[in-house]
This record gives C-alpha cells, structure tokens and sequence, in this order.
C-alpha cells in the first residue's frame, strides 16, 4: 500500500501502512532511543546523558520541501544555542484527497534531511484531516549541548565584532524563484532563476555546520539565525538580546546577484528579506584570523560586518561614508512581493 495512489481514508494513516513508513526510515541507529516510534505506541523514550535544548516550530506555508524547511528551522534555533539537534519528533496534518505516495514523499525527505545532520526520528502524529486545506507539519525537536556548552542568548558585549556566513535574503531569493509566477518575473534571466531556485539545496537554509564551525575556531558570545524580516532585523534583536547597540557596515553585508536582481525588480530590501542559511554571531575583537581560517575549510563564506556598541539606543547603518539608522523590518519584504502579485 506504501505507494498507492488512491487518496487515503480522514483518520489516522492505517497502522500497516505507518508501521512500513517507520521501518523504513530509521534515520539513525541512536542507542539513546530506548522507545523507537511505532503503531500503537503512545510516545518515545530516550535517556539523555546532558542537559536538553527543546525547540517547536511548525511550517504551514506552501513549499516544494517542507520536511526539509521543518527540520532545518527547528535545528537551526538549537544550533543558535551551541547545541547539537539529537532527536525530533513530528506532527503531520494532511488534507483529505492526500495519497500514500504523498505520504511516503514527505517521510522520504524528512528522514533524508534527519540523516544529514544526525538527528533521530523518534515519533509524533499523523493524520488525514478536512480540518486543514495543506499539508501542515509541526516538530518538536530536542537537543544537547555541544562541545563547547551552551550559549545562552543575548551574550554579545561591548566592542564584540559581528560577522555573517553566506549572504541576505537565500531563503526570500529561493521562495522569489521558485513561487512567483513567471509572467511577474519577466526581466528576470533564466539562469538567474534557475540560481535561485537552487539556493534552498546549496546552500541550503540549515547553518548548524556554521554554528559548530564558529564556536570551535574561538570564542562566540552570541548567535543568532536571521528569518522573517531578514539580516536588519535580526542585527536589532541580536542588539535587544544583549541590551547593546550596534553599528553596521551595510557594504560589508554580502548579498549575492540573483539577490540583488530579485530584490531590484520587486523594489526591496534584501536586508528586510528572509535570511534562513545565514548565521550572525558575535565575538571579542581580534578573533578574525581563526575564523577566516575555520571557515575557509569548510567552504562556508563569512564576513566581519559590524560592531556592538555600549548604548542601547544607537543603532547606526554605515555605507557610502554617511551614517543612518539601521532599519527594521518588522513585516518580512516577501510579504509586499506576494502582496502585490495578488492586487494584479
């Protein structure tokens, strides 16, 4: 039955059917796991050797990937803490009209993107539903600290510098490519989309190697992964986080071209843009050279962009030799993109 395509009776997916899906995608051989998932199997038990990072996020937007989209965002905010994601569990809500193929589809890349970073699969719900119109996943995943410990939010001090891996906007420029229809994106190259596009897999929106990456090669203070409202945004909450200030160099901040393209054509900010797979961290002065150097084997680029400030209330924004407020953008700019697709 696993690859029927007859859609699927409201309820909860046939116990035969899960029992096949679980057993075939057994993301990890944890011998943590003391109580694997299964039909009939109320909840999972692991025994957990450190302290724990627990972290819920669901995804209810349309995407091509959103096992993918739901494992990386719930690491990726573990990871943010100096942990290291272990296990996950899942919440699955299909429509009515859903099939097993569709099914098995979804358990295909949330085991493959598990797999990647070492996570356990360890159970959840899943369910056929008229109660939702698309697929929505919720997950709740648990980590531990990683080598280094946990780093405790809002740890950036005075004088820290502050760098970002990758660039602005790869996820806005990825969901841009992919979901826009093509009569809005006329000026556009076929090549330039076809970049951004590829963006939500190389790079990719996870930055828990990032964040290893960091905390290994010296002393981080702070880190913090920029999503809804983009790289701006997420430089004021690293700020409001540890009651700093801030000063940025806007030049400094990479934005790659289809980036820049996109956000010229719509009239947007890339720096107000979602920004999943960039990673910002904060750390003492001088630390440059063993950060260039970490970074550079592992292939992930980082840039020095910023420094904090001790007033709170200075928020500066440097290009061009002037000096400006930084912006926030408290409604991500891919909202005014579909915005106005829908008004024509």
């Amino acid at each position: 039955m696993s690859r029927n395509p007859s859609p699927l009776q409201p309820g909860k997916l046939p116990a035969a059917f899960l029992a096949d899906l679980l057993a075939s995608h057994v993301t990890v051989d944890d011998p943590s796991v003391l109580v694997a998932p299964a039909p009939g199997f109320d909840a999972a038990v692991v025994r957990p050797r450190h302290d724990i990072i627990v972290k819920s996020d669901p995804i209810t937007f349309t995407t091509s990937k959103p096992a993918a989209y739901l494992v990386a965002v719930n690491a990726n905010d573990i990871a943010c803490l100096g942990g290291v994601p272990r296990w996950l569990t899942v919440t699955a809500l299909f429509p009515e009209g859903t099939t097993a193929v569709d099914v098995a589809e979804i358990f295909d890349t949330l085991a493959d993107a598990c797999q990647r970073i070492g996570i356990s699969l360890i159970g959840g719900h899943t369910e056929v539903t008229s109660a939702v119109r698309q697929l929505v996943l919720s997950g709740t995943m648990v980590g531990v600290p990683g080598p280094q410990g946990t780093l405790a939010p809002g740890g950036a001090r005075p004088g820290d510098e502050v760098w970002i891996t990758q660039a602005a906007g790869i996820e806005g420029t990825s969901i841009m490519a992919t979901e826009v229809p093509a009569q809005h994106l006329r000026g556009i190259s076929d090549w330039a989309l076809e970049v951004g596009r590829s963006l939500i897999d190389d790079p990719g929106i996870s930055i828990v190697e990032a964040a290893q990456t960091a905390r290994s090669a010296g002393p981080v203070t702070a880190m913090h992964d920029p999503t809804e409202g983009g790289v701006a945004t997420a430089l004021h909450e690293l700020a409001d986080a540890s009651r700093l200030g801030i000063e940025v160099n806007i030049e400094a901040v990479p934005v790659w071209p289809v980036t820049r393209a996109l956000a010229d054509h719509f009239g947007i900010s890339p720096l107000g843009l979602i920004s999943s797979g960039a990673l910002l961290f904060t750390a003492p002065p001088g630390s440059g050279e063993a950060f260039q150097a970490a970074f550079e084997t592992t292939g992930i680029p980082v840039s020095r962009i910023g420094t904090m400030l001790a007033d709170p209330n200075v928020r500066v924004a440097r290009a061009a030799g002037s000096a400006t407020e930084l912006p926030r953008y408290d409604t991500d700019e891919i909202t005014s993109v579909f915005a106005r697709i829908e008004a024509h």
